[in-house]
């Protein structure tokens, strides 16, 4: 008896109906009004974090959740509240297979175009394992050289966990500035949560870093001294 052959156009589209569809996401120009309020709210609650006991700020520092809901309730999709919040592999949420890569829209020699993020299931371990340090940070801050070190670590593994669906950039630019206070570095005034001060080096950087920290160590300094 001759056995049926399955069809490959009705194998692919089955897949494709398993597959998750996308997870929607904002795009805000730069000098959209909404671009322009989730900025105001970002410079808002960093001037309430600066002004706050340090228990406040490491517990922002160590959980920033609470102020990405406040900052990017406004901008995220109607049909997916919870991106303003809550971490990608959320148990139970529509983000928990929520995958991320960042790219890049410049062709730059060692600069990959896509660069994935941790695994939705990895997220939120990396963000507790990433509390801890910051707290170890924190509670014993390091001196001299080894400060900017210290600070090109926390940037790094965020922005490489990437753990929200959007607005990564933002709230690790808010920790950085207050990190980089507690470490006794000033900031320079185009170090703000948006927009973004940095360009394709940064990425750069960023991929490299597992490799050669130092980079990333040296190019904030740009920012921090």
């Amino acid at each position: 008896m001759e056995t049926p052959r399955q069809d490959a156009g009705a194998s692919a589209t089955a897949k494709d109906r398993a597959r998750p569809p996308p997870l929607p996401r904002w795009v805000l120009p730069a000098e959209s009004p909404l671009a322009v309020e989730v900025a105001a709210a970002a410079e808002r609650i960093l001037s309430e974090i600066s002004a706050a006991p340090d228990a406040e700020k490491l517990a922002f520092l160590c959980d920033t959740r609470a102020a990405h809901r406040v900052i990017f309730t406004i901008v995220a999709p109607a049909d997916l509240p919870e991106a303003a919040g809550s971490y990608r592999g959320t148990p139970g949420s529509a983000l928990e297979g929520a995958r991320r890569a960042v790219f890049s829209a410049r062709r730059v020699p060692g600069l990959k175009l896509r660069d994935m993020c941790t695994p939705p299931d990895e997220v939120l371990p990396e963000m507790t394992a990433l509390a801890a340090r910051i707290a170890q940070i924190w509670s014993d801050p390091p001196a001299g050289e080894a400060r900017f070190d210290a600070l090109a670590e926390i940037v790094a593994r965020f922005l490489r966990c990437h753990p929200y669906l959007d607005g990564n950039g933002h709230i690790c630019r808010m920790m950085a500035d207050v990190l980089a206070r507690r470490l006794g570095l000033s900031v320079a005034t185009d170090w703000r949560p948006a927009p973004r001060p940095y360009d394709h080096h940064m990425s750069l950087c960023l991929q490299w870093y597992p490799h050669h920290p130092l980079l990333l160590a040296c190019y904030l300094r740009k920012w921090f001294a």
